[in-house]
């Protein structure tokens, strides 16, 4: 007799619950993610108690700060409710670094070469999903420059996306919708990272010597 083909595994519900939950999670595939549930398994249920309160603890106790988006805890006491860094009246406000993710930010903080503050944009612009702008702070940030710039003092907006295709779809977007007030205001100069990083590479991931490399040349654009 032929042999019989193998029978599919079948994991009990709750595990492949679970794996389907942690598979969402950045960077973990299928197989990754049913590891993480046994493992959680493993642990015992002081374990799983503790995963979970700290899950809600997250979504209960975090917001965002209302002008950079960063992650801050809801009962901060920053001055204007605002984030460390936007209410420290040490760095420069009048110059505004966007990144794609507020995970891009410490790398950039410890090349100790921007003192200005950020803007997260939550994201990129995908260009299979139409819809994505309107996931992303980009009203927060046109209205944000087109305040500043009503003074008149010099402004610069650097635009720290990575050098990914999304990336640069995401650049050429923000140059686009920021023309119209580059038009209005003279006193607006957008740039963009220069030289040290490479094609693919992801600020999360780069070291503070080509973070610090490629904001010191970063470049206008057009």
């Amino acid at each position: 007799m032929p042999p019989s083909e193998p029978k599919t595994v079948m994991y009990p519900k709750a595990i492949l619950r679970l794996a389907e939950l942690f598979s969402k999670l950045p960077g973990i595939g299928p197989r990754q993610a049913t590891r993480m549930a046994f493992f959680v398994l493993r642990e015992g249920d002081n374990y799983g108690r503790t995963l979970a309160a700290a899950i809600q603890d997250v979504n209960k106790n975090i917001r965002s700060c209302p002008q950079c988006f960063r992650s801050m805890d809801v009962n901060g006491s920053s001055h204007n409710g605002l984030c460390e860094i936007c209410a420290d009246q040490r760095r420069d406000g009048r110059s505004i670094c966007v990144v794609e993710k507020e995970i891009d930010i410490p790398n950039i903080e410890k090349t100790g070469a921007f003192a200005g503050v950020y803007h997260v944009l939550g994201g990129t612009i995908s260009l299979l999903e139409k819809d994505s702008p309107e996931r992303l702070h980009l009203k927060d940030l046109y209205r944000r420059i087109e305040e500043l710039s009503a003074s008149g003092a010099p402004l610069e907006v650097i635009i720290a996306t990575n050098p990914t295709t999304e990336g640069d779809a995401t650049l050429l977007y923000l140059e686009r919708i920021l023309s119209p007030l580059k038009e209005r205001f003279s006193v607006i100069a957008i740039s963009r990272l220069g030289r040290g990083l490479s094609l693919g590479a992801e600020v999360e991931y780069a070291d503070e010597v080509t973070l610090e490399n490629a904001l010191k040349h970063r470049t206008q654009t057009s």
